[in-house]
């Protein structure tokens, strides 16, 4: 599976990480861990998170109050 980040999502995530890093260092570093560890997950089990009434699907962050919605099309 090919993941595709759009750049508005990845501005997001650098804007995050860069605030939490001013916040405590290394903060926004566990972020953007976090949220490679959901892009792998996803790309693992793209079909296991339920599909929302619009037709995405989504991962929420464990410790950060953030999540990754998706859409899965075919090639």
């Amino acid at each position: 599976m090919k993941l595709e980040i759009l750049q508005e999502a990845e501005a997001e995530l650098n804007h995050a990480v860069a605030r939490y890093e001013a916040i405590e260092p290394g903060l926004g570093l566990r972020l953007k861990e976090e949220a490679r560890k959901a892009l792998f997950w996803i790309r693992e089990h793209p079909d296991l998170p339920r599909l929302r009434p619009k037709g995405y699907r989504r991962v929420n962050l464990k410790v950060f109050r953030y999540y990754i919605a998706y859409h899965i099309w075919n090639e």
